[in-house]
């Protein structure tokens, strides 16, 4: 009798970590806010340089790193149309470890029935807690998506308002400003 006891306080001191662990996991997958992104610092940076004349390669510089972001988060991405099923079993697989220890808890009680009965319903119970944290994380994703869609279409915006007033190379301008600067000398000397 003291072995089931003992198993039975074991199981039951898993299955509430398991699912205070689950809890806190969806808890901290819902509230997640999209973060301030890397396109909030070339954002920045552009607003800074907007009315001024830029270089060309400024310009390029600033491009070359919204390209880098958005590789960066093509690679992050959730796919458009991914479901929250989808999502748990392809790209979070590990928050089904806790079904899957419940699941052997279980099988391990088989032998005391009042256990097993009060134990049936907890691989349920963390499926639907890890459904839910992948559903919360979906939504993350298109959060931080749409964020980021925003923020790319504002800086394809400045980049064309600041490149209208970078330096361009005017067809013979050089040798018009040295002519001048030549009479101006010779007016002086």
């Amino acid at each position: 009798m003291t072995t089931d006891l003992l198993l039975a306080v074991l199981l039951i001191c898993l299955w509430t970590g398991l699912i205070a662990l689950q809890l806190a996991d969806v808890v901290l997958t819902a509230s997640r806010l999209p973060q301030l992104s890397a396109f909030t610092t070339v954002k920045a940076a552009l607003l800074e340089a907007e009315g001024t004349r830029v270089a060309p390669e400024q310009l390029e510089v600033w491009r070359e790193q919204v390209r880098e972001l958005d590789a960066r988060e093509a690679a992050r991405a959730v796919p458009p149309g991914r479901g929250a099923t989808e999502q748990l079993w392809r790209a979070t697989p590990w928050r089904l470890a806790p079904t899957l220890l419940t699941v052997a808890g279980v099988i391990a009680a088989a032998g005391s029935w009042p256990l097993v009965l009060l134990a049936v319903p907890l691989p349920i119970v963390t499926y639907v807690l890890a459904l839910a944290a992948a559903r919360g994380s979906v939504a993350a994703a298109s959060a931080r998506a749409s964020l980021h869609e925003q923020q790319r279409a504002e800086i394809e915006e400045l980049l064309d308002r600041v490149s209208r007033s970078a330096r361009k190379r005017v067809a013979g301008l050089g040798d018009r400003v040295n002519r001048a600067l030549q009479i101006l000398r010779e007016q002086q000397g």
